[in-house]
């Protein structure tokens, strides 16, 4: 007879596998459902998934990993020399600072959010959900200026464009001129 933990492990095997490459490290593939094609990231941390839609095989996404070894490399090697460890934040000064920031900014540009939460996120910048409430991460506040207003921006906009459609980019480029200069900018530094 199967135990519980067997049925439980065999579900997950079924959407997960790991590959060992000797020249890059460990590689997560991952069902996933959201997933339109096979998809790879590099977190700062140097973890590296790959994310694989339901319909396609492990096999086929193991071919297509190791068909893009140079560029992980390669984006392996820009991420421990380019990103910036950012510092741990007294959250009580972080909720006065950033709500500070956003009132001013949402006055400015009339815009209306609904709750405001400051975390200690560990992969996020900011969130906005559906009811309007917005997420900001307390390390914010080790980074410059112009990259605070455009992460604090984009979920402004975000009050109005749900998505990273090209509307969204389009709504945010009349806030903030060239916002995919300071989106790029922001990939610079690690939570």
């Amino acid at each position: 007879m199967i135990n519980i933990f067997e049925k439980i492990y065999s579900k997950l095997n079924n959407k997960t596998k790991v590959l060992d490459i000797p020249t890059i490290g460990t590689v997560l593939l991952e069902k996933s459902n959201r997933a339109k094609h096979i998809n790879i990231s590099i977190k700062t941390t140097g973890k590296i998934r790959a994310a694989v839609p339901l319909g396609v095989s492990f096999k086929t996404a193991e071919t297509f990993v190791y068909s893009r070894i140079d560029w992980i490399r390669k984006h392996l090697s820009k991420t421990s020399k380019t990103r910036n460890k950012l510092k741990e934040v007294n959250m009580e000064y972080a909720r006065i600072q950033l709500k500070e920031r956003i009132d001013q900014l949402s006055k400015q540009y009339n815009f209306k959010y609904n709750k405001l939460f400051i975390k200690n996120q560990k992969t996020r910048w900011g969130s906005c959900s559906e009811k309007n409430n917005i997420n900001l991460n307390a390390k914010l506040l080790n980074l410059p200026k112009e990259l605070i207003d455009y992460v604090i921006i984009h979920e402004l906009v975000h009050t109005k464009v749900k998505n990273h459609s090209k509307e969204f980019w389009k709504t945010l480029d009349t806030y903030i001129n060239n916002s995919k200069k300071y989106d790029k900018e922001l990939k610079k530094y690690s939570l």
